[in-house]
């Protein structure tokens, strides 16, 4: 059975999520709040820019607000917001939700379970992880990373803390997975989640230094500083009940970081262009829950020291 698909945040990543969607003919509504660029996908849908390969225009049906949607005519809702925008989006999004669909989290960080079950219902939420890579560009374009072109990308969700919804996301991963998208849907995904938040790690490190992740990974000091709050992490999330393989964990980030090259990450574009950042959810989540489990983490106190320091929140 078909179903109603409503992608909750007209960024560069919902936008995306939406746009790979329609091109399968799935049925989706991209929702926004407003400006320029909805107005535009609306008008003449919406131009999708491999970075190495040719562009693709898609129509996208667009809902400009979440008030402009239907009551409960969504059967899955995927919030793609920045975290900190989440709370209000989910919450203005949530009278169209069905009272058997699900609301599905692909944001970055930790706390999103409780922003989601407490708009929802945490029968009705799922948390997850996305490695899909798009940026919105002028009004109505966004490109994309190439392994998000080839559907190399990955999506991974399910049950963690609150969220609870995990019956009700049954079609969900084959329909992403249909879309170019693929996706698995995991009874439990905290080692997914803190493997993501592992592997982020790079992020607070380029952003103090203002330097790409090949700057960062050529120095030394800069890899060596990445490699202790990786190690960090996996304290912190061991202490949190989920045990990362260390050593297979940092192998892997290794080898995006060795892969990724002369590129700025998410967090360290929104320092250098003035913008809030999702450090709260990240970096700083992680060092909050170290000090209340009793973890060392004196490299997660440093760097996030610096960035406080220098206005970042």
């Amino acid at each position: 059975m078909e179903r109603r698909i409503g992608v909750l945040g007209a960024g560069g990543m919902g936008s995306a999520f939406a746009a790979f969607l329609a091109r399968s003919g799935q049925d989706v509504v991209l929702v926004g709040r407003g400006g320029p660029h909805v107005d535009a996908v609306a008008r003449a849908g919406l131009l999708v820019h491999p970075q190495d390969g040719e562009p693709w225009r898609v129509a996208v049906p667009v809902a400009a607000r979440a008030a402009d949607l239907e009551p409960s005519s969504l059967d899955v809702l995927v919030v793609l917001t920045k975290a900190f925008d989440a709370a209000d989006a989910v919450r203005a999004a949530a009278p169209a939700l069905a009272a058997d669909g699900v609301a599905v989290s692909l944001q970055n960080g930790l706390g999103l379970d409780a922003v989601l079950a407490e708009a929802v219902g945490a029968d009705r939420a799922l948390v997850g992880t996305t490695t899909v890579g798009a940026t919105r560009q002028e009004p109505g374009r966004v490109t994309i990373t190439p392994v998000t072109a080839a559907g190399g990308a990955q999506n991974h969700f399910g049950e963690m803390g609150l969220a609870a919804g995990g019956s009700r996301g049954a079609g969900v991963a084959a329909a992403l997975t249909a879309a170019g998208l693929p996706a698995v849907q995991h009874d439990h995904v905290g080692e997914q989640v803190w493997s993501k938040l592992a592997l982020a790690v790079m992020s607070p490190v380029s952003a103090v230094l203002r330097a790409t992740v090949g700057a960062v990974w050529a120095s030394p000091e800069g890899r060596g500083l990445v490699r202790e709050m990786f190690d960090e992490t996996v304290a912190v999330a061991a202490a949190e009940g989920v045990v990362l393989d260390r050593e297979r964990a940092w192998t892997h980030a290794a080898g995006v970081f060795e892969g990724t090259g002369e590129h700025f990450t998410s967090l360290c574009s929104d320092v250098l262009a003035g913008r809030r950042t999702e450090l709260a959810v990240m970096a700083g989540a992680v060092h909050g829950l170290a000090v209340r489990q009793g973890v060392p983490a004196p490299a997660h106190r440093v760097v996030l020291g610096l960035l406080g320091a220098l206005g970042v929140r």
